[in-house]
């Protein structure tokens, strides 16, 4: 499945596949709407894949929020890989 962003009520749902295919895209199009708003949550609960640069994608875009005092946020059922991530971070 090719990667979807879908928006509803100001939430951000990701569905298919986080791969380095489409990576900057997705980081493209979150770090625009992180400039517009002040925070963003996204839903990971539909994302079926996620590999080493889609997690580093997500934890830039994490880091940079918070430098900009943004808020951004990930919910859903996702990667047990990205969860391990972001606490081996000091940031989940």
């Amino acid at each position: 499945m090719a990667l979807q962003i879908l928006e509803n009520n100001g939430n951000f749902y990701i569905q298919g596949k986080i791969t380095c295919d489409n990576v900057l895209a997705m980081k493209l199009h979150l770090e625009y709407v992180l400039e517009k708003r002040k925070y963003v949550t996204i839903n990971i609960s539909k994302v079926t894949e996620i590999d080493l640069d889609g997690v580093v994608a997500l934890t830039k875009i994490y880091l940079n929020a918070l430098s900009t005092k943004k808020i951004f946020t990930i919910t859903g059922v996702g990667s047990k890989d990205m969860y391990d991530h972001f606490r081996d971070q000091n940031i989940a």
